[in-house]
């Protein structure tokens, strides 16, 4: 039979429940999906950590809006033609112009957690 311990609270005694795991390191996307998870779907996330998969769903979550970043990144880039020669040739249209992109595919992604 296992052994419970308990932990010591000024005068009362609370048993000690399984330790709970440290979150991952996350990008700015898995944050993101954390704050609106416990902020809109506390149910769920209560439901996440209960269970112990919280982890595993918020690494899940983003890499997947990391890859897909990466992926619309190169997919606006193709279609407003910005290319290394450009990059040569003038930097500053070319910094302006990944700013922009950058920009409304961050927005873009964070619509979707907020969808979530």
């Amino acid at each position: 039979m296992k052994e419970i311990k308990y932990n010591r609270v000024g005068d009362y005694e609370f048993p000690s429940l399984k330790e709970e795991r440290p979150l991952p390191n996350l990008s700015r996307f898995g944050r993101e999906y954390l704050r609106i998870l416990k902020e809109k779907h506390p149910g769920h996330y209560l439901a996440l950590r209960a269970r112990d998969e919280l982890n595993e769903e918020l690494i899940r979550v983003d890499k997947e809006l990391n890859q897909r970043y990466e992926t619309l990144i190169e997919q606006y880039k193709v279609s407003r033609n910005i290319t290394e020669e450009l990059k040569e040739q003038d930097q500053m249209r070319w910094v302006q112009e990944m700013n922009s992109i950058r920009v409304m595919v961050e927005e873009m992604l964070i619509n979707e957690i907020m969808a979530m």
